[in-house]
């Protein structure tokens, strides 16, 4: 008798266990490739920081257009393509920035051997990830010192991906490309030649994360464990290298030197906290302004939201 209700009391328990364990809540975030400068969000899953803060995260590759409208029509719940979620704030779609991975581009200018500098790039094939998108902003700003003009100077394929970018440089289809690691890493050690680097000539922020802003207000909570396990992420790879050049390699399918040698360069570039300087956000919206024409001021909190950030910091301390 007393082992039949042994049984009966440990069926009661597991159903009371069961009943009381939350399923983990889906969400779907949307990444204009699966390359170092997004990161994060990876070794989120891999590590189980995600799954700690009850989320269950499927991370889907979709160009970077793509994902500002599968943002508005919340067929996504965040984007990692920062610097097209916002322009399109500039532009008045009702997207924000919550934070942000790196602090400065990790972008490089890679072009075939025989082309010695970036002036020699007039007439020739570049690369990039689109218009609207920050690799144009990137080439831009590398095209000042020579005096070159994209559309009028040089011919500017776009080209969603920076696999497909790297192949496109490798096949001959383009002469050059702007890239983030490991793919230029992976051109140089094919003896494509490094023209330049966006970091030294452009101010910007280029990976974080995007939400619409209804989310702020209809589902604050899941931004919250969102920012925590993500600020959780950056500061565990800052301090734990081996782990997290392994999770390079797995991911990108990169040999251990280059993953090593990619890590590095996001160690650098990382933001510890999330946040990035006013001025490199005004800089940002300042070029998104130009593009677009408009001449009206637009202030930083129309395409930044960092209340929720800052919240999750002082948790921390």
């Amino acid at each position: 008798m007393r082992g039949k209700t042994a049984i009966v009391l440990a069926g009661l328990l597991a159903l009371v266990r069961t009943a009381g364990a939350q399923p983990a809540e889906k969400v779907r975030v949307g990444m204009p490739s699966f390359s170092l400068s997004f990161v994060a969000p990876k070794v989120a899953q891999v590590k189980g920081f995600f799954a700690a803060e009850g989320l269950d995260v499927e991370l889907i590759q979709m160009a970077t257009n793509i994902t500002v409208v599968a943002l508005t029509t919340k067929d996504i719940d965040y984007s990692t393509a920062s610097g097209a979620v916002l322009r399109s704030a500039v532009r008045g779609l009702p997207v924000k920035v919550v934070m942000y991975f790196n602090g400065k581009p990790l972008h490089t200018l890679v072009a075939r051997r025989e082309i010695s500098g970036v002036g020699d790039l007039k007439g020739k094939i570049v690369g990039f990830a689109g218009y609207g998108d920050t690799t144009e902003f990137m080439l831009r700003a590398i095209f000042q010192k020579p005096k070159l003009e994209l559309e009028k100077d040089v011919k500017a394929l776009a080209i969603s991906g920076s696999g497909p970018r790297l192949t496109a440089l490798l096949t001959g289809k383009v002469d050059a490309a702007i890239l983030p690691p490991p793919y230029n890493i992976e051109a140089e050690a094919k003896r494509y030649k490094r023209l330049a680097a966006a970091a030294d000539v452009f101010d910007s922020a280029t990976s974080g994360l995007g939400v619409i802003a209804d989310k702020l207000k209809d589902n604050p909570e899941q931004v919250r464990r969102m920012i925590r396990a993500l600020l959780r992420t950056q500061a565990f790879m800052k301090e734990n290298r081996g782990d997290s050049v392994r999770i390079i390699a797995d991911w990108l399918k990169l040999e251990p030197a280059a993953a090593a040698a990619s890590y590095e360069l996001y160690v650098r570039g990382l933001t510890p906290d999330g946040l990035v300087p006013e001025k490199t956000l005004r800089a940002d919206v300042d070029r998104a302004r130009e593009s677009l024409k408009m001449t009206e001021p637009v202030p930083l909190d129309r395409v930044v939201d960092f209340a929720i950030l800052r919240q999750v910091l002082k948790e921390k301390r």
